[in-house]
């Protein structure tokens, strides 16, 4: 069923979360870049990746606001974004739109990536203090690998194209009611084509693998701080770090949740336009909860995003009221 109740709540959710997650981690960006202190300059790197990455899914979720339709070997998307007003001519339209849902899927997987690298990255300094970290180092890993994979997965997307005779024959064995309507729409032939294998298996295992570490790394983590003499603020330290990881790994879950429900019952009746529009609202929750989790639990940002947001009370009102000049002095 194309026509579902579903379709306006997902565009709604997409449409709201998408901007909001956008320019929050801009703001984000923004912080770390002036607000983070030299003892959190390594560990920094990699909250920075996933902040652009976050931005840009953010971004690709209001430009495509999709609903994703899997048949195991294929794969098609309807879109209910901003970019099914970009072409007229449809072949163009769709490969416009399928570039910014192929982002966002590059963006949300390499996001669990350097999650991942987080874990191990918090999980080493805590249980190995006096082990040095290159922070040179740190920077070709993550940097490096992020070109590596934004390169690889764009050759993924390029290679996906297909005719609009193809893939208008394929998705008409599911709804043929799409062929002729208004809906933009694209997709994947092919899944298991050389080209796409690694891909479509990456982003059914990559948020399974997500959840697993950060279990492993958490009871790790947990276990070291209750066996060693820390004092309470290093203590308070290394779990606010890792709790801003297990609210991040969040959207993994429910990702990994969703992926399982539409292959185990969504496969008949109605439930499955609504699993089809559920799948992938988690992606662009992320982009949301990260910079929340972030200026809340990590004490150098709560501290600077307090400050912003005095100054912005302040530049409002047009005046600095006692209260205000007060609660600023606290801050600094």
């Amino acid at each position: 069923m194309i026509d579902h109740w579903s379709n306006v709540f997902r565009i709604i959710w997409t449409s709201t979360l998408g901007p909001l997650g956008f320019l929050s981690n801009l703001l984000m960006g923004y912080i770390i870049f002036k607000y983070t202190p030299d003892s959190m300059k390594t560990y920094s790197i990699m909250i920075i990746v996933m902040t652009i990455s976050d931005a840009l899914n953010g971004f690709c979720s209001a430009m495509t606001s999709e609903r994703v339709i899997s048949t195991g070997s294929q794969l098609f998307v309807i879109f209910g974004g901003i970019c099914k007003s970009a072409f007229d001519e449809k072949l163009t339209k769709s490969r416009f739109c399928m570039y910014w849902y192929a982002l966002q899927v590059q963006c949300a997987m390499l996001n669990n990536i350097i999650m991942i690298f987080s874990y191990v990255y918090r999980a080493f300094v805590i249980t190995m203090p006096f082990d040095t970290i290159n922070q040179k180092k740190i920077q070709l890993l993550n940097y490096g690998y992020s070109l590596c994979h934004v390169t690889y997965y764009t050759w993924v997307y390029f290679m996906s194209w297909s005719s609009l005779e193809a893939m208008d024959a394929s998705i008409s064995k599911i709804y043929p009611e799409l062929i002729g309507s208004n809906y933009t729409y694209s997709g994947i032939l092919d899944l298991n084509a050389p080209s796409q294998i690694v891909m479509n298996t990456m982003v059914i295992l990559n948020p399974i693998f997500v959840v697993a570490v950060a279990l492993i790394c958490k009871f790790k983590i947990e276990r070291y701080l209750n066996k060693f003499i820390l004092t309470e603020k290093q203590k308070r330290q290394h779990r606010s770090l890792v709790n801003v990881l297990l609210y991040q790994t969040f959207s993994p879950f429910l990702s990994s949740v969703a992926v399982i429900l539409y292959v185990t019952v969504g496969q008949t009746g109605d439930s499955t336009a609504l699993l089809e529009n559920i799948m992938p609202l988690s992606v662009v929750l992320l982009s949301v909860v990260s910079p929340i989790a972030c200026c809340i639990l990590i004490p150098p940002y709560r501290a600077a995003s307090f400050k912003l947001w005095i100054s912005s009370v302040s530049l409002i009102l047009g005046v600095e009221s006692r209260f205000l000049k007060k609660q600023e002095q606290l801050v600094t």
